[in-house]
């Protein structure tokens, strides 16, 4: 959110979508409050009926809290907010090599990536712990799978609340 009004400011008057860390009503209020013109929502998607995001890695998704991210270079070789696993552990340990540059690090790691998913699949199976994905800080609000549709209608029914509790705000100091 700190790096929004400093956008605005910059490129202003071309319109910009604040990203990152959004998810909920009250910050889709908050970034047109600090001057963006529209929002980018990314990870609240995952845990949707709808996700393609696979089993294994949801149920995490649904167990984690804010503070389970990490930003990692091991999955592309450039820096990306996931989930923190036994995977990033591994690759974050003073005695490993660092990622490769992109697009090194993919190739290095998909198929391993690949098989850890298949392996993964299987009840009680080690690669569980493997298991990782791209995931913002939101996800610890992300408690339950639902409809898209739903998400979409739980955003915009807490923006009017919030914008109906700043009107109030607003019509009290005048």
């Amino acid at each position: 959110m700190v790096l929004v009004p400093e956008v605005v400011d910059a490129v202003a008057p071309i319109p910009v979508l604040a990203a990152g860390g959004i998810g909920r009503g009250r910050q889709v209020a908050a970034s047109l409050a600090l001057g963006a013109e529209g929002v980018w929502c990314g990870s609240v998607w995952l845990t949707t009926e709808e996700a393609e995001t696979s089993t294994v890695v949801r149920d995490k998704f649904l167990a984690a809290t804010s503070s389970d991210t990490v930003r990692s270079r091991t999955l592309t070789g450039k820096p990306a907010r996931m989930l923190r696993t036994a995977w990033t552990e591994e690759w974050d340990r003073a005695d490993t090599p660092d990622p490769l540059g992109m697009p090194l690090q993919t190739a290095l790691v998909a198929d391993t990536q690949r098989r850890i998913a298949k392996a993964a699949d299987r009840p009680g199976a080690q690669a569980r712990e493997l298991s990782t994905y791209f995931v913002g800080q939101i996800v610890g609000s992300m408690d339950r799978v639902r409809p898209a549709g739903s998400v979409v209608l739980d955003l915009v029914e807490e923006f009017i609340d919030t914008m109906q509790r700043l009107d109030a705000i607003t019509a009290a100091s005048d």
